[in-house]
């Protein structure tokens, strides 16, 4: 049976549960999937920037691996999810992203991201205290090199040049997204400026991100931008033939997951750390509970399926499905063929 009616789009998001010691075929899952992907008419691979963790650590220049994506695929779209824009240059970001749409073709795309983590910032400590007000003006540096202005920077010599990138973008324009990870003022934001949104389920129910989204579409409308835009929301995924085979396959590898990234969200927090081992495995229980309950892509077809109309309903328009979180390769590529069977409506 094929669900009728409107449908998101899918796409393929990495973030990278990897071992920090270098070993043989650290990317051979990203290029295997990718290919999947761009076979299966996926809308998108998503690209991460992490920076000093093993978590996430395999991607700390997100146009690095968009080079591989344009030689490996022929239609996908290549899409920074995200670029930390403070610790940048709009530069050198407007220029790195030129080169992977002159190899692909024309199929970037580019989520902005304002950054959390203090300790990422040792790449650009005077940024931090003002990481959002330089978000914004880096984004719009780079949309304007990229739509080919010459735009005016103080030269080595303290004096004021206006110059222009190069290579020329494939693409005249360039789309942009902006993460939103935590309250509706950043969804307000993007509306206002007119970009779309990038967000995830990690600090927001169903029905909270309802709700943003309304107010990001208000404020697209509020200030003349048209259309609704488009909403990407990030889930972890793992969909199998049944509920207990994803159950079984991804219940260790998540809560090892979780484990080792603990202290990317809770900076400054130690309670893992100081909790008893029977705690401490309690805890982490409860929490894939949680995720595979509640903020999950995790299941049969039939029961991922309820997850994608409840998203749908809150406004979303394209699932980024996280698959790189620990769960074995040929488990992992076995079960994008029942994510297709997903992307595709087919649930039964």
């Amino acid at each position: 049976m094929t669900v009728p009616g409107p449908w998101p789009s899918f796409s393929l998001l990495f973030f990278a549960s990897e071992e920090a010691d270098f070993h043989h075929g650290k990317f051979d899952l990203f290029r295997a999937t990718s290919e999947f992907a761009d076979r299966h008419d996926f809308e998108a691979v998503w690209i991460p920037e992490r920076h000093f963790h093993p978590f996430g650590g395999i991607f700390p220049n997100p146009s690095l691996p968009g080079v591989l994506l344009a030689q490996i695929t022929s239609r996908i779209r290549i899409r920074a999810g995200s670029v930390v824009m403070p610790l940048h240059s709009p530069i050198r970001v407007a220029e790195e992203w030129a080169v992977v749409d002159n190899l692909s073709g024309g199929r970037v795309d580019i989520a902005f991201a304002i950054g959390w983590n203090p300790n990422d910032f040792v790449i650009a400590p005077h940024a931090y205290a003002e990481r959002k007000q330089r978000t914004f003006e880096g984004m719009d540096l780079v949309r304007r090199l990229w739509e080919r202005e010459a735009v005016e920077f103080e030269n080595g010599a303290g004096e004021k040049r206006a110059v222009k990138i190069y290579p020329l973008p494939r693409q005249q324009r360039l789309r942009i997204w902006l993460t939103c990870s935590g309250g509706a003022e950043r969804f307000v934001e993007a509306g206002a400026r007119g970009v779309n949104v990038l967000t995830a389920l990690l600090f927001q129910g169903v029905d909270d991100l309802a709700v943003k989204i309304a107010a990001y579409r208000e404020a697209r409308a509020r200030h003349g931008h048209p259309g609704p835009g488009h909403v990407t929301l990030m889930l972890h995924t793992f969909v199998a033939e049944s509920d207990a085979r994803a159950r079984e396959a991804v219940r260790e590898p998540f809560k090892r997951y979780l484990e080792s990234s603990v202290d990317l969200w809770k900076v400054g927090e130690a309670r893992l750390d100081t909790m008893s081992a029977r705690k401490r495995a309690d805890l982490l229980e409860f929490a894939f509970e949680r995720y595979y309950r509640k903020t999950g892509l995790m299941g049969s077809v039939e029961a991922c399926a309820k997850m994608v109309r409840a998203v749908s309903g809150a406004g979303v328009d394209e699932i980024a499905c996280l698959i790189d979180f620990g769960v074995d390769a040929d488990q992992t590529l076995a079960s994008l063929e029942h994510l297709d069977r997903l992307r595709r409506g087919v649930v039964a």
